[in-house]
């Protein structure tokens, strides 16, 4: 959503808010939430205390609303109070008692809350964009505070005055310090480069001996001293396309269904639903979000970026879907996509259960020939395993996946190359990732997701170490991707799955 748009339905929100309307208050939360949690995110580099981050902004900006007197400067007040804290957990940080040997402290992520990781999957970035993303991972702190900001600036969220405003700094002194960030994020493109490259250059893999890939700026600097100085590494930058032009119309991250953060302000919703039974057929959608996580029980990702929180929260489809939990027709209906059974429960099972049926008459005796011919040869374990996530992405409101021969084709090559060249990973030992395997069998994708397993025969074994809260089931949960293709091969490791998922262009 344009930023000039936000302000305008932002200020309606902010006077009915600040009138004392909770439903307002809510749709504020969920309005600039995502906003909240993209700042946080990008500056704490996905650190378990972004939910905390988020959740206290939220909080902070609704018991302050009272003294908000120009409510189209809500905005800016929003993210000049998410700085004010993110710079008050880095205090808090630096006070705790430094480990290790190296001369700065850097604080651990959470693995599943990796924000570069989550960027690049639930944008499906790839080339330059996805490099840009992981460079991030190489700025200081206090530039990686900027970038959060800036970020957000090229991708059209936030304007450069309200940029300086968060900062508290003057328009002249942030553009000195949007370029010095800019130059080290330069700098941290060119170092993922250099290190991605294959094969990798051999005075630099002498330069990185000793380093264990956790990115940082001392390793920072001695990787680009090696650059600079070497003819094979310096020329590896002369194609760089300016980042905020690659960051031009980018959305938000969507939160994680499992984030503490928008738990807390959904069950403060479904609450206020649930006492003001007037306004249901307006705000159904915070109910209905809330019961799919009810259902979940466990960390998925709802896509609520701020351009598409309507549709998702006030889908006319979502009312009769979560209105009526018991369907009309008989319980015998196979076509439902939601079984109440487990995951372990494959679909095969129900899909077989009523063939029975017409043999329990003992007054037809039909011959054993005839019994035997009636019954359908068993599914494949493509799609078994496809049956088993459509069953999961029924009870979450998502339309069941398409086998895409080109996503299998791509799938079944990927799994036949691990086998072949014994390596277990998303990215080839030839630097090939999946993007570029998708594109290569002519999948015109428009975004995309990989799942990988290795051991388990049993496709809904498979499913259920995928069902792990993290980003496989995000994949498998999110309702974007309309496409799916699976390979399977047998290596001494096991069976080797991958799960490949899209959505094309139009």
């Amino acid at each position: 959503m344009n930023a000039d748009v936000q302000n305008r339905t932002g200020t309606t929100l902010v006077r009915a808010a600040q009138a004392g309307d909770r439903q307002a208050q809510e749709a504020l939360v969920a309005a600039w939430l995502p906003l909240v949690y993209n700042v946080a995110g990008r500056a704490l580099d996905g650190h378990a205390d972004v939910d905390d981050v988020a959740q206290e902004t939220m909080i902070r900006a609704l018991d302050g609303l009272d003294g908000l007197r120009e409510p189209e400067s809500f905005r800016s007040w929003l993210v000049a109070i998410t700085m004010n804290q993110i710079r008050r957990r880095h205090a808090a940080g630096q006070q705790q008692p430094t480990v290790g040997g190296l001369d700065e402290t850097w604080e651990l992520a959470d693995p599943r809350a990796d924000f570069t990781d989550l960027t690049v999957l639930r944008l499906g970035l790839s080339g330059q964009r996805r490099e840009v993303a992981e460079a991030t991972r190489w700025l200081d702190p206090d530039d990686r505070e900027l970038l959060a900001l800036w970020w957000l600036e090229a991708s059209g969220e936030l304007t450069r005055a309200e940029l300086a405003e968060a900062l508290d700094l003057t328009p002249q002194h942030t553009a000195v310090r949007v370029q010095r960030m800019k130059k080290q994020l330069e700098a941290g493109r060119i170092v993922v480069r250099a290190l991605g490259a294959y094969p990798r250059c051999p005075e630099l893999a002498d330069v990185t001996t000793g380093f264990d890939g956790t990115p940082n700026s001392v390793w920072r600097k001695r990787i680009a001293r090696h650059i600079r100085g070497c003819a094979t590494c310096d020329r590896l930058g002369r194609d760089l396309f300016p980042a905020e032009g690659l960051l031009a119309g980018l959305a938000l991250v969507p939160i994680p269904l499992g984030s503490p953060a928008l738990l807390h302000f959904q069950h403060t919703a479904a609450t206020v639903a649930a006492t003001a039974p007037t306004a249901a057929s307006t705000h159904a959608g915070w109910a209905g979000t809330a019961a799919r996580k009810a259902v979940l029980a466990s960390g998925a990702v709802a896509v609520v970026t701020v351009t598409t929180l309507a549709l998702v929260w006030s889908h006319p489809a979502d009312t009769p879907r979560e209105a009526t939990p018991a369907p009309t027709t008989p319980a015998a209906a196979p076509a439902a996509p939601v079984p109440a059974a487990t995951p372990a429960a494959a679909p095969v099972t129900l899909t077989a259960t009523p063939t029975p049926t017409p043999s329990e008459t003992p007054t037809a005796t039909p011959s054993p020939t005839a019994t035997r011919s009636v019954a359908p040869p068993p599914p494949s374990p493509e799609r078994q395993l496809v049956d088993l996530v459509n069953a999961e992405r029924g009870k979450v409101g998502c339309a069941p996946l398409r086998i895409d021969p080109r996503l299998h084709a791509a799938a079944q090559k990927h799994a036949d190359d691990m086998v072949a060249r014994g390596f277990f990973d998303h990215v080839n030992p030839d630097g090939v990732r999946t993007d570029a395997r998708l594109t290569a069998v002519g999948y015109r994708w428009s975004q995309w997701g990989e799942n990988l397993d290795r051991g388990p025969t049993s496709p809904a074994t498979v499913v259920a170490h995928w069902m792990d809260g993290g980003i496989h089931q995000t994949n498998m949960l999110d309702c974007g991707f309309k496409d799916v293709g699976i390979g399977l091969a047998t290596g001494p490791a096991g069976t080797y799955w991958t799960q490949d998922l899209g959505a094309q262009l139009p």
